[in-house]
């Protein structure tokens, strides 16, 4: 009898020390869970959260411009947004999971997912990014699954909203909103631009910027003056205007500087596609067709503009018509997605997320 006790115990004792070493192993699949309006539960796989964080400070650093080898510790402690960077990407990593169980819900509901074409690019899609990026998310425990579905959400988020805004969608544009934003915000300019930055990418001076701006003036006045005929072109006119700028401007550079390189001609743009800066489009639509204007954006750059009408074959209304459902996608889509995020709820456990902290996050660059 005692024999049998001593065995229970010695069992009793190993599997204590199994438990013990089991904890000390612990490495949850899952951190937490999303309830959808429907009242299922989807798991937030530690992938997911894995990868969301690590983008976290992934655009963090990019928006600060930082650049060379990363003191994570350091960089954690920083302070940002009346915390810490370590407190900002908890306290940011709820919402940015729950609104992409919100961009799968929303996606299920078009049929867009059916699309063999669509699948295909996607795939390719998924596949090129993760042959270029893999190292970086491999070393910080984020598998192709993970990554497939993170970058998955981020193609549907940008094709929802053409089902939306779009014909027959829930908040369709109407004709009267589209031919406004035509007239208003869509026109084809034919532009040079004349850099701030000279070779290995050092900017210019002060001073130099001056004599820049000073040369901008005259390829302006040397454009009006000769006008669109002369040359049979607007690209034409701004390089005749502007052939002095490669002899003149050749050692303030450091390098040679082609007409053709910097000049664009008749190419679209729309207000808010994000090629210049609101500021800039302001300016480059107060032209009328035919004027040439000098546009100051302040971004180190000076682009001498000349407005053409739309090309009516080319500039259809259908095709604009995408253009309109992508400028009021970035105006209002993310208030639409944190609107029906509140028909969801969201739970993460505090001991996955602890255990899965900023801390452990390789980051090279």
């Amino acid at each position: 009898m005692f024999m049998k006790i001593k065995k229970i115990a010695a069992v009793l004792l190993l599997l204590a020390l199994c438990l013990g070493l089991c904890s000390c192993g612990y490495n949850p699949k899952t951190v937490g869970t999303v309830t959808d309006p429907e009242g299922r539960k989807i798991d937030i796989t530690c992938g997911q959260y894995l990868i969301a964080q690590y983008e976290s400070l992934v655009s963090i650093l990019n928006s600060a411009g930082a650049s060379g080898q990363i003191d994570l510790v350091k960089l954690l402690d920083t302070e940002y947004e009346g915390g810490t960077i370590r407190d900002y990407i908890r306290s940011r990593l709820p919402d940015i999971l729950l609104r992409r169980a919100v961009t799968d819900y929303l996606y299920d509901k078009t049929d867009l997912g059916d699309d063999t074409a669509t699948k295909i690019y996607y795939d390719n899609y998924i596949q090129n990014d993760w042959a270029s990026n893999s190292n970086s998310f491999l070393q910080n425990g984020i598998g192709f699954d993970s990554f497939r579905n993170y970058e998955l959400q981020m193609l549907k988020a940008a094709q929802i909203p053409y089902v939306l805004y779009g014909k027959g969608g829930e908040q369709e544009l109407s004709e009267e909103y589209v031919n406004d934003f035509i007239a208003e915000k869509c026109g084809r300019f034919t532009y040079i631009s004349l850099p701030y930055r000279k070779v290995m990418d050092v900017g210019l001076t002060d001073e130099e910027k001056k004599e820049l701006r000073s040369y901008a003036e005259q390829i302006l006045a040397a454009c009006e003056t000769e006008g669109i005929p002369a040359h049979g072109s607007a690209k034409n006119v701004i390089a005749s205007a502007a052939q002095e700028f490669t002899v003149k401007y050749q050692s303030m550079l450091g390098y040679e500087q082609e007409m053709e390189s910097i000049t664009y001609d008749y190419q679209r743009r729309v207000i808010g596609d994000g090629t210049f800066t609101e500021a800039q489009y302001e300016q480059m639509f107060k032209a009328a067709p035919g004027e040439f204007v000098l546009v100051d954006g302040g971004d180190g750059l000076y682009i001498i503009a000349y407005r053409s009408e739309l090309d009516p074959e080319e500039d259809t209304y259908d095709k604009l018509f995408n253009e309109a459902i992508v400028y009021v996608a970035g105006e209002q889509f993310q208030s639409y997605v944190e609107e029906k995020a509140k028909g969801f709820s969201i739970e993460l456990d505090p001991k996955a997320v602890e255990y899965y902290s900023p801390d452990k996050i390789v980051f090279s660059r």
